[in-house]
């Protein structure tokens, strides 16, 4: 990856961290989703992209800063590692919790996957989300283990 597109990444996400501080602000109450688009950051609400905007920021800064394009590759697999893991959990868990206040109750946020099957059940749809976030960790780790095998930092 070239170096002014790792800038650009870095540049964009503390855009987003810093104008989420506003999104934050001004909704006191209800977490906004933002997985849609976000989803790429690893940011799911805008609290979310207010401290992950940083971590990637800094990530591509230091890159840019060392010139080397693997350092940012690396800490970009390194953070879809820690964060499917803990998605992974989280999804496993959401399907045997009984809470129906937000944001726990995400009903809503399935529209997506409900299109895709029909009208399937809650659970269906944490289970698709817990084995998606399995697979990212999968693939996350596999292409850090072949980053770091094969190439120098």
């Amino acid at each position: 990856m070239s170096m002014s597109l790792i800038a650009i990444w870095g540049v964009l996400n503390l855009f987003l961290s810093v104008f989420s501080v506003q999104k934050i602000r001004r909704n006191k109450g209800k977490c906004n989703f933002i997985y849609l688009w976000g989803f790429v950051m690893g940011a799911f609400v805008w609290e979310d992209m207010l401290v992950l905007g940083i971590l990637h920021a800094v990530i591509a800064f230091i890159s840019v800063a060392l010139n080397n394009s693997i350092l940012w590759l690396v800490g970009f697999l390194v953070f879809w590692v820690v964060r499917s893991a803990g998605e992974t959990l989280y999804f496993f868990l959401q399907q045997f919790v009984v809470p129906s206040h937000h944001p726990h109750n995400i009903t809503t946020h399935f529209t997506v996957l409900r299109k895709l099957f029909g009208g399937i059940s809650d659970q269906k749809c944490f289970i698709i989300l817990q084995v998606s976030m399995q697979a990212v960790l999968t693939l996350s780790l596999f292409s850090l283990i072949y980053i770091l095998k094969n190439f120098s930092l």
